[in-house]
């Protein structure tokens, strides 16, 4: 057998990386179709192989497209990890993961859009899928909001309440932003004014 007439995926890729790559096509491909235009085999032509390809990786469309939703959260996690944060006290630490956040979201504006339509066809589940949380961040993030509280660093609200608080304003940002066409720049630019209100509030300290 002629080795050389073999498929590149065949012989170079590992199937792991294969189907991340799948995954990035998927992405950029449902976030530009939406999902009920979107033909499998243009994901398949993204990454140079054959539809059947992709579908022994996912299964079928619908699983590939809430796997695509999953790796695009996970990229998000990545990216904020990335930026080197020990050492910095807790504040700090939070302003700069907000702030990687918002930096996410305005170089891939094509994960807003992966989780418009994900909200669009599965209304009915809850949590979405993109913001189910990671329980193991979330507990660590607890205790140090905790120790936040305990030292007068910030005020006694409950723990739960704080983290909603903070998803609700870092993710109401960035669809705020993306509905609004972006017209005032990246919101990492702004992002400084956000969280000094976020942080300080509006109220004058008498």
């Amino acid at each position: 057998m002629d080795t050389e007439s073999l498929a590149p995926e065949r012989r170079e890729t590992p199937h792991a990386e294969r189907s991340l790559e799948i995954l990035d096509a998927a992405i950029v491909t449902f976030a530009a179709n939406g999902y009920n235009s979107t033909d499998v085999q243009e994901i398949a032509d993204r990454v140079g192989i054959g539809k059947g390809t992709v579908y022994r990786h996912f299964g079928n469309k619908e699983a590939l497209f809430l796997a695509a939703v999953a790796h695009a959260r996970d990229q998000m996690i990545v990216a904020v990890d990335a930026s080197k944060k020990s050492g910095l006290p807790p504040l700090q630490e939070m302003r700069a993961c907000i702030n990687d956040i918002l930096r996410f979201f305005d170089s891939r504006p094509e994960v807003v859009e992966l989780i418009i339509e994900e909200r669009s066809l599965f209304r009915n589940r809850r949590p979405s899928l993109f913001f189910e949380h990671d329980e193991k961040r979330k507990a660590e993030w607890a205790v140090r909001l905790q120790e936040l509280i305990d030292a007068g660093e910030i005020r006694p609200i409950p723990v739960a309440e704080i983290q909603d608080t903070l998803s609700r304003f870092v993710f109401g940002a960035m669809f705020f932003n993306y509905f609004e066409g972006q017209s005032k720049g990246p919101l990492s630019e702004r992002s400084a004014a956000m969280i000094d209100i976020l942080f300080n509030g509006l109220a004058v300290q008498k």
